[in-house]
């Protein structure tokens, strides 16, 4: 560990002045000297009573049916990889894709085709009932268009998981860079404060006792420039659960590491086949700690520089074993001293990398899928989520988040 550092910019009476919003605690990750590799090893079967945020890498039994079997029938779902011909059209294993005519500036349906989510309950009794853009859980109203996007990559490396758009979230702007050329998530920028956070702390809504802290670190009770795409859904009879892959990006690396302004994204589930039936969250780490920079996933970044600088954060040295490549040209990969005197330039933000979740629903249930992004503490300094590669699950499922493979 070494010393942190008080920096003299501008972000810093804004946030000193909202002390007042303090809870809990969140964990330390991309600091930390934990291995990445250790995350989402745990085993627990999925059941009715199952608590949430348990791990697994237990694989799904092949087949179509809920049970495991493959039994191919008219209006079932195709389910990718399972050898089976599951929706009985001839052709084993070809799940549709449905966002190459896509633009950026679609509807809350349009950014669930952009995900990989193709069938409707319209059309084949099964899939996307609706969707919807609003400022966070248990609210109607709309957030600001410029905080959704439907994009064919993000940056210079990242690519969509399936088709050839995916879908983003921003408490900022949802593109390549925060609302124009060059411009930064995180470093030195102020971010965007969409519904001045200042005049009207927590103007946005995350679900009952989110944030969520654990560890040591102070939390925030405070949301702001939420985003969230509401999406409910009817399960495929062949089907005992879904999962979806994202890449959750921050601009409160380096410096706010381990602070109360660490923001969050919550993939917020309502289903009677999870949980016992009562919503809960399904993208943790394996100490379930949920998705920030404190996340244990957290190590898209520059390694070896000094972290936690600001005042409130934690210092220390950063690990970042999944390197910053991956952040060329996002907004949140420009190099600067963000922590000056700490062993040199960092890049400007960090990211989890590609991560993949997933959790039992019922068969031919209706349920609830919430996924949302959020400023904590204030609404200053942006973060990112890539959402893409939706697809339905046969077999026993566990609830767990994991390094997915190639596409």
């Amino acid at each position: 560990m070494i010393f942190g550092c008080l920096r003299k910019d501008h972000r810093m009476p804004r946030r000193t002045l909202s002390l007042f919003a303090l809870a809990g605690l969140l964990a330390v990750a991309a600091c930390s000297s934990a291995d990445p590799s250790t995350f989402g090893t745990s085993k627990k079967k999925a059941t009715s009573t199952d608590s949430p945020g348990t791990f697994g890498t237990g694989a799904d039994a092949p087949g179509a049916t809920a049970t495991g079997v493959c039994a191919p029938a008219k209006g079932q779902a195709e389910i990718p990889g399972n050898k089976c011909d599951d929706d009985d059209d001839g052709t084993v294993d070809n799940a549709a894709t449905c966002d190459a005519a896509l633009t950026n500036d679609g509807s809350a349906e349009d950014f669930a085709r952009s995900m990989g989510i193709c069938d409707t309950v319209a059309k084949g009794g099964f899939g996307l009932v609706s969707a919807k853009f609003t400022r966070g859980y248990g609210r109607d109203d709309a957030p600001m268009a410029q905080q959704h996007g439907v994009l064919e990559k993000f940056g210079s490396v990242l690519k969509p998981r399936e088709g050839k758009r995916l879908g983003v979230l921003s408490t900022g702007f949802a593109q390549e860079f925060d609302g124009a050329p060059g411009a930064l998530f995180g470093g030195d920028a102020q971010g965007k404060d969409w519904f001045d956070s200042q005049a009207n702390p927590g103007n946005g809504a995350a679900p009952p006792g989110y944030p969520k802290a654990a560890g040591s670190c102070p939390i925030a009770t405070d949301v702001n420039d939420v985003i969230n795409v509401r999406l409910t859904m009817k399960a495929p009879m062949n089907a005992s659960g879904f999962k979806f892959d994202f890449n959750f990006h921050s601009g409160e690396w380096p410096a706010y590491i381990c602070s109360r302004f660490n923001d969050g994204f919550v993939a917020y589930l309502s289903a009677q086949g999870f949980n016992g039936g009562k919503p809960e969250n399904i993208s943790f780490d394996a100490k379930n700690n949920p998705v920030s920079v404190n996340n244990g996933f957290f190590d898209r970044c520059t390694p070896g520089v000094q972290i936690g600088c600001e005042q409130g954060a934690t210092p220390g040295t950063s690990s970042c074993p999944g390197g910053a490549d991956e952040l060329a040209g996002t907004g949140f990969g420009v190099l600067g001293s963000y922590c000056p005197g700490g062993g040199g330039q960092s890049v400007s933000g960090g990211a989890t990398g590609w991560l993949s979740s997933q959790a039992p629903v019922k068969p031919g249930e209706t349920f609830t899928l919430d996924l949302m992004i959020w400023d904590t503490g204030d609404g200053e300094l942006d973060s990112s989520v890539l959402l893409d590669n939706f697809q339905w699950v046969a077999g026993e499922v566990v609830t767990q988040t994991e390094r997915p493979g190639p596409r």
